[in-house]
């Protein structure tokens, strides 16, 4: 009986952290989509109706990348945060 209490405990126990870091992990990348979304429109300057999505994702590298895609483009923007600054990777701005 005991070993079925303590089974159930830390059943419960890794429940819990697993929403926890669930949950965690989804107000990160919701903050990472709304800090995006002020730098473009608000020191880039571009037009929030001519966003049609922003969507942070987990990925190998970056870490967390942020997709952004235009109504007037079709091709996906992709961002990240690193050092206090938003980094365009693709497409290469500079070319």
């Amino acid at each position: 009986m005991k070993l079925l209490k303590t089974s159930l405990a830390v059943v419960a126990i890794i429940i819990i952290a697993s929403f926890a870091w669930y949950g965690s992990y989804k107000s990160d990348m919701k903050k990472l989509e709304d800090e995006l979304r002020t730098y473009l429109t608000v020191e880039k300057g571009i037009d929030e109706q001519t966003i049609t999505s922003i969507t942070a994702r987990r990925s190998k590298m970056p870490m967390y990348p942020v997709v952004v895609k235009f109504k007037d483009n079709p091709e996906e923007h992709i961002y990240y945060y690193r050092e206090d600054e938003w980094i365009q990777l693709a497409p290469d701005p500079n070319s």
